[in-house]
C-alpha cells in the first residue's frame, strides 16, 4: 500500500475516534456541524524521507457565535495526533504540529479553525 493511502487510513482512524463527522478533503454539503476534515496538501522529499503537510480543519455553526465547542474539538484532534507515531505496512509516520490558524468563510455564520502539521515518513514505497 502506498504512503498516502496508509496515512489517510491511519488519520481517519485517529481523528474518527475523536469525532464521528471527519472527512477527507471535503465534507458533504448536508453534513451536520460541528465537523472536521483533513487534507494532505503537499509533500516533499528531502532525500532521506518524504514529508507531508497535513491540514486539519474544524467547522461549526454556533447560533450564538460561541466557538467553545469548536475550540474543544480542535484541541481533541490535536491531542489525538500531535507527536503521534504511526507504524503500518512497513512504514512509520511521525506527526508534529506546526501552527494554528482561524479560517474565514463567506458564510459568516460559520466558524473555522485549522491546525497544520508536518508528517515525517520513514520506509515504504
Amino acid at each position: 500500500m502506498n504512503k498516502v493511502i496508509s496515512l489517510r487510513i491511519a488519520l481517519r482512524t485517529l481523528l474518527g475516534a475523536v469525532h464521528s463527522r471527519v472527512f477527507y478533503e471535503i465534507a458533504p454539503e448536508d453534513a451536520e456541524y460541528p465537523l472536521g476534515s483533513f487534507l494532505l496538501s503537499n509533500s516533499y522529499d528531502d532525500g532521506t524521507m518524504e514529508n507531508f503537510v497535513l491540514e486539519v480543519d474544524g467547522w461549526d455553526s454556533p447560533e450564538d457565535g460561541d466557538t467553545t465547542a469548536l475550540e474543544t474539538l480542535m484541541d481533541a484532534f490535536d491531542k489525538a495526533i500531535h507527536k503521534q507515531v504511526i507504524r503500518t505496512n512497513g512504514m512509520a509516520f511521525i506527526i508534529y504540529r506546526e501552527n494554528r490558524l482561524p479560517l474565514d468563510d463567506p458564510d459568516k455564520r460559520l466558524r473555522g479553525r485549522r491546525i497544520i502539521y508536518q508528517v515525517r515518513t520513514f520506509g515504504g514505497g
